[in-house]
């Protein structure tokens, strides 16, 4: 991972919640009331950029770009009111609380960047007992350029005062990886199959093995620890 790391940058969906049944459910319910008809396949191969991009090819696809423009602001509101209600859906993937508290008793600076939006980031951080490990968070409502643009990881270092190639992200899809590829940032794939599955999850892992980026697996989170400890010695 080059230089000794210092400060670790994670994605949040898939990486460290499983948030499938609370953000496909409520994104399969809000297009249902514009008269949009989803499956949860069609949402995982959209997946990523925030509920902006998500919501906007599928009422696009189906209304067209005139009347998604119309409702599309509503459509999110709605999709994010029905994602709050689901947080007790939301589960934590395995040892990441014991994960983040051994980074943070070694020392590394924790952030989050995600393209959820900031009230339902909060409330899973909240409601998970995860929030207290973060030394910053940063989410959709915080940048104009979704991922795989890098804008969020520039406003995470800067907020950190943090450098590129001392910071490591861990992400779960192939929009992380570039996110982090464009800056030159170390990153490593939290492989969990979540979200990115089939075809798409064999290329992304071939992708990160050649560029040399470390990989871990669902059950492998604490990995993640061994991983930036070796590097820094």
């Amino acid at each position: 991972m080059g230089r000794t790391i210092d400060t670790i940058i994670f994605d949040l969906d898939g990486t460290l919640v499983d948030s499938q049944p609370a953000a496909l459910g409520a994104a399969i319910e809000a297009l249902s009331r514009f008269r949009v008809q989803v499956t949860a396949d069609d949402l995982r191969k959209q997946f990523g950029g925030g509920a902006r991009k998500l919501l906007s090819y599928f009422l696009v696809r189906d209304l067209g770009l005139e009347q998604s423009g119309r409702v599309i602001d509503d459509a999110i509101r709605l999709r994010n009111d029905l994602q709050l209600e689901f947080t007790d859906k939301v589960a934590l993937l395995p040892q990441v609380k014991q994960l983040l508290g051994s980074l943070k008793d070694s020392g590394y600076r924790l952030a989050l960047a995600t393209m959820s939006s900031r009230n339902i980031v909060d409330q899973i951080s909240s409601y998970h007992g995860i929030d207290r490990y973060f030394d910053a968070v940063m989410t959709a409502d915080d940048v104009i350029n979704v991922k795989p643009d890098p804008e969020i990881l520039t406003k995470t270092l800067g907020l950190l005062g943090a450098q590129v190639d001392r910071t490591l992200y861990v992400g779960d899809s192939g929009h992380d990886l570039e996110a982090a590829v464009s800056l030159g940032m170390p990153f490593l794939l939290a492989d969990t199959g979540i979200y990115v599955r089939g075809d798409t999850r064999r290329m992304l892992r071939v992708t990160a093995e050649e560029n040399g980026y470390p990989i871990v697996g669902l059950e492998g989170l604490l990995d993640i620890l061994k991983l930036v400890r070796r590097d820094s010695s």
